[in-house]
């Protein structure tokens, strides 16, 4: 066994640099949601700097709630801003974000779901247990600095606009940005 202080030992980060860590959400189900804002937020309050990258469903619950048959998510003019290409824009981004539940209140859960009574119950519970729902989850991550980002193609393919559709302030930015992330982190993750 080679020395502890010998060439294969691992190199010391200087005593003043903060540990980083990334959160890929993917899901847009309640429960991984919930265990990833906690996680965030919880490692964020103990000194590591987080970012939380959202693609796909993840970023379901960033997006401001919007009930199912509300006019200004069937009938409003699909999103511009960072990360869009309106004019590859095709009718059935209408649909998806129509069908697409807004907000972290609508999110359903990944086992359990039973058409909607399962987030019910979950919800019920926790306000019971004295938890944070994940609404508040968001805003404490947000308030303990962690950086929210959405992925370009999920940005544009989903016909979100940030921020106006978004209950927090969020970056756009691709796939290369989050290697760069990832390869500099001491901790990654995937929900």
């Amino acid at each position: 066994m080679p020395p502890a202080d010998g060439p294969s030992a691992a190199p010391h980060p200087p005593a003043n640099a903060r540990r980083k860590g990334t959160i890929l959400l993917v899901s847009g189900e309640l429960d991984k949601a919930l265990v990833a804002f906690e996680v965030a937020a919880g490692f964020q309050a103990m000194g590591m700097d987080i970012s939380m990258w959202f693609v796909l469903y993840g970023a379901n619950c960033l997006l401001k709630p919007r009930a199912l048959l509300s006019p200004g998510k069937w009938w409003r003019r699909l999103g511009a801003g960072p990360g869009r290409v309106p004019e590859t824009d095709v009718g059935l981004q209408h649909l998806v974000r129509g069908l697409n539940p807004s907000g972290a209140a609508h999110l359903p859960l990944s086992q359990l779901n039973f058409g909607g009574i399962g987030p019910w119950a979950i919800r019920r519970i926790m306000r019971a247990k004295g938890m944070a729902p994940l609404e508040d989850l968001i805003h404490r991550a947000r308030d303990l600095g962690v950086r929210f980002t959405i992925c370009q193609i999920c940005v544009d393919a989903m016909a979100f606009a940030v921020p106006d559709d978004l209950i927090v302030p969020a970056e756009v930015k691709g796939v290369s940005t989050y290697y760069l992330e990832v390869a500099a982190a001491d901790y990654n993750v995937a929900f």
